[in-house]
């Protein structure tokens, strides 16, 4: 046997405890239920669940769950958009027309990256009045809006931004977005659970924090709905145009799919192993293309958080020994990515002496 074979045979022995690991924080951060996933290259290290999924139900928690991705849609808009590039039906440097009201160009790029000079939100307010905007009404704003700086120029996250891929990829495809992510992304990768927009089948109830309103019960959070305990229920509202930026739905383990096709497992069909490459390359505003790169201790790492309707979540690949971690979570009091980097440091912590 081989130096390499026999440390991940004694790797495999000594496994980390991760079902303590999540048991513990779920219960330190009081989140009604979490989920999560652990890849190591093109293999599923960790599935498991937390808590439950619905207080009144007792249904548990599991990687089989449904729950709402949040800003983790961006990735799977992007490797929509990508794909898009590699058929050449896209170009990464071309103009996106219709946005703004300067003469200024802003590119494909410069939208999967948040350099485009977009706000976050524009003037929707939907966060408050639930009112999300349908394609008309996001075309609209984009043809008129100001940009907070001129494209390229400096980093502003935007999920306007995002909405507006969203309308590039149906211009360019012809097809409803949702539509053409399940079809070119979602069922080639095997994520037949996700969706691009809700309502979701069977999805997980959310949670507001034991004992408070979000943000106060003055000016009430959109979708903060019946109490439950010392909690209120999260309502879904359908996110409609903004879909492509924070509505999708997804289980821990379809994620996992997704974190082993980042990593460059299988998906070809989907994206070539250099496109996905290039996602977790930084580039000139300090993101890569769809995914938020940067350092865990002496480590290159890409990843992305999520939140939506009180379901958050995190998205963690390390890039040197293609690790994948991800966490889902049902309430606003989860800090998704401290369960991640925990879980993440379990797998990198060396194997006990016998």
């Amino acid at each position: 046997m081989s130096l390499t074979a026999l440390a991940t045979v004694l790797s495999l022995a000594v496994a980390p405890d991760f079902p303590a690991i999540l048991e513990r924080l779920r219960t330190e951060q009081e989140t009604p239920g979490v989920s999560a996933v652990i890849t190591r290259g093109n293999q599923v290290v960790f599935a498991g669940g937390s808590g439950l999924a619905d207080l009144q139900t007792g249904r548990e928690m599991t990687p089989d769950t449904v729950l709402y991705a949040g800003s983790l849609s961006k990735i799977l808009t992007a490797v929509l958009t990508l794909g898009l590039v590699e058929e050449g039906r896209l170009r990464l440097t071309e103009p996106v027309p219709g946005i703004g009201r300067d003469t200024a160009t802003i590119t494909v790029a410069q939208l999967l990256t948040h350099a485009s000079g977009l706000a976050r939100e524009g003037n929707f307010g939907y966060w408050f009045s639930a009112d999300f905007p349908d394609g008309a009404a996001l075309t609209r704003y984009l043809a008129d809006a100001e940009l907070r700086s001129l494209p390229g120029a400096s980093l502003h996250y935007s999920n306007v931004g995002y909405g507006a891929l969203g309308l590039v990829v149906e211009r360019v495809t012809g097809q409803a977005y949702g539509a053409a992510l399940r079809a070119r992304v979602l069922l080639p990768l095997g994520m037949a659970a996700s969706g691009a927009r809700g309502p979701a089948p069977d999805v997980a109830a959310g949670y507001t924090p034991v004992g408070r309103m979000i943000p106060s019960r003055e000016r009430p959070f959109a979708g903060v709905g019946r109490q439950v305990g010392q909690r209120h229920l999260r309502e879904y509202h359908d996110a409609r145009a903004m879909s492509p930026a924070f509505g999708a739905f997804t289980t821990a383990r379809d994620l996992g799919r997704l974190t082993r096709f980042l990593l460059g497992h299988g998906g070809d069909a989907v994206l070539s192993t250099e496109m996905r490459a290039r996602m977790h390359a930084r580039q000139a505003s300090g993101w890569g293309l769809g995914l938020k790169v940067g350092r865990y201790q002496d480590r290159s790492v890409a990843r992305h958080e999520g939140w939506f309707a009180a379901h958050r979540s995190h998205l963690l690949l390390d890039l040197r020994d293609e690790i994948g971690v991800v966490v889902l979570s049902n309430s606003d009091s989860a800090a998704p990515a401290v369960i991640a980097e925990a879980l993440f440091a379990a797998m990198l912590a060396p194997a006990p002496e016998e």
